[in-house]
């Protein structure tokens, strides 16, 4: 008996060491009384410092017994702070960082991937919020608020040319019919601006791909790539999408640099939530032009790319497991969600930094709450099942050598005007890229 007793006790305290699994969640926070600081940008917006205040608020009201400091820190000079910061050991214990992989080199982000694999609240971010943010495998940041592509429709034009608006599960095939439909270059009226189909493509085809394929491990230049970027010269070549040259733009608009969606000149513009406010107010002023809001086209991919503003956990943090759940109470979790629309809403603001997670709740708690021209994309969003790819420039291993390659040889431009297909430079550009994923994978901190 005191054998199987003994080893009972033993069982028992090898369990106790091993960490909580996904089913059993993560450890206890601790009881003591500590300080964590976190710094993100945006203080300036309309209703931020409001929202700021609120979030530390409930975090504090759920744990009282840790304190919470705010720490500014001037967006224009953002990277420079954190270098001066991480140079005297003083980085916040919770920051948002533009560039994930330069706070992985200078090691200054926590490996998060074990939360990530093990609270139950990151099982409500989309997917590929984790997938396509990993590096060589592993999680260093969180998605901490993001900003969807939204189709700005001038309905206004739609009816001119006696067009029906399309329904919220429209397709991109539905997208460039209609842009042929709406398409009147003789009177300087356009179907589409502002043609992102490189961008937008790989999500919404290959379903959990960012801008040139990127997947979490590796870029693909494959048929996607070649189609989107050959529609983009389609449409700007044929005079489908909006390519005014200054000179049309002095004549027709009375000014050279004057930007035609806003002179309510394209039908279907795509922008993000932060531009909603200049096409309530300002636009339809000016132009006596309506819109709404609509969603993106669906793929058969169920993707959508969206600007995800990204923050870490600093790797120097004395309190891990704590700054985890700061970093959910503060941005991406649903009840940092549900706290910011809130906010913003009792304060006369429109939510413009969406939600990173697909939780109904806080989703229909934007569509119970949204104003009729807005409320066609969140319903959209609720209801459609897509799978939000986060932007992976700031994430991607070897972006910047690609990003330079690319635009140094001028690709767009050149398959713009004729000179190279999509088709002939695509292994080209997978090469580069390989390789460059490669390098970067290699001058990490080992």
């Amino acid at each position: 008996m005191k054998k199987l007793l003994s080893l009972v006790l033993v069982v028992l305290m090898a369990l106790a060491l091993v960490p909580a699994t996904a089913e059993a969640g993560l450890p206890a926070m601790t009881t003591e009384n500590i300080t964590l600081t976190v710094a993100h940008w945006g203080q300036a917006e309309a209703g931020e410092p409001e929202v700021i205040e609120a979030l530390i608020a409930q975090f504090e009201a759920a744990y009282p017994n840790i304190n919470v400091e705010f720490v500014a820190i001037d967006q224009g000079s953002w990277d420079q702070a954190l270098t001066n910061l991480a140079s005297t050991g003083n980085l916040p214990d919770v920051f948002w960082v533009f560039n994930v992989m330069n706070a992985v080199n200078n090691e200054w982000a926590l490996d998060i991937t074990y939360y990530m694999e093990n609270d139950p609240d990151a099982k409500e971010l989309y997917p590929t919020m984790v997938s396509g943010a990993k590096i060589n495998g592993k999680n260093y940041s969180y998605p901490a608020v993001m900003f969807p592509h939204m189709m700005f429709m001038n309905k206004t034009l739609f009816e001119q040319y006696n067009v029906e608006l399309p329904a919220l599960d429209w397709t991109w095939e539905d997208y460039f019919d209609l842009a042929d439909e709406l398409s009147h270059p003789e009177e300087y009226n356009f179907g589409v601006s502002n043609p992102l189909y490189v961008d937008l493509f790989p999500a919404a085809y290959n379903g959990n791909q960012g801008k040139f394929g990127w997947d979490g491990e590796k870029y693909n230049f494959d048929e996607v790539w070649v189609e989107a970027t050959e529609m983009r010269a389609e449409v700007i070549n044929n005079k489908i999408c909006e390519w005014m040259s200054a000179e049309e733009k002095e004549a027709v608009l009375g000014d050279p640099g004057a930007w035609p969606p806003g002179k309510g000149r394209t039908a279907m513009h795509i922008d993000w939530p932060w531009t909603q406010a200049m096409f309530k107010t300002t636009v339809p002023q000016e132009t006596g032009c309506e819109f709404v809001f609509y969603p993106l086209p669906m793929g058969d991919g169920m993707g959508e790319l969206a600007i995800v503003d990204n923050g870490v956990i600093a790797a120097s943090t004395q309190y891990p497991r704590e700054a985890w759940e700061l970093s959910k109470w503060m941005s991406w979790g649903p009840q940092a969600a549900l706290c910011r629309q809130k906010t913003y809403r009792e304060n006369g603001y429109p939510v413009s930094r969406m939600p990173v997670v697909s939780t109904p709740e806080v989703w229909q708690d934007l569509v119970d709450n949204a104003e009729a021209d807005v409320k066609p994309f969140f319903e959209a969003v609720l209801t459609r099942g897509v799978d939000f790819v986060p932007s992976n420039w700031p994430v991607a291993p070897g972006w910047a050598a690609i990003e330079a390659y690319y635009n140094g040889n001028d690709i767009d431009g050149k398959i713009l005007r004729g000179e190279i297909s999509a088709a002939d430079v695509a292994a080209e550009l997978q090469a580069v890229a390989d390789n460059a994923v490669i390098e970067a994978l290699a001058a990490l901190p080992q």
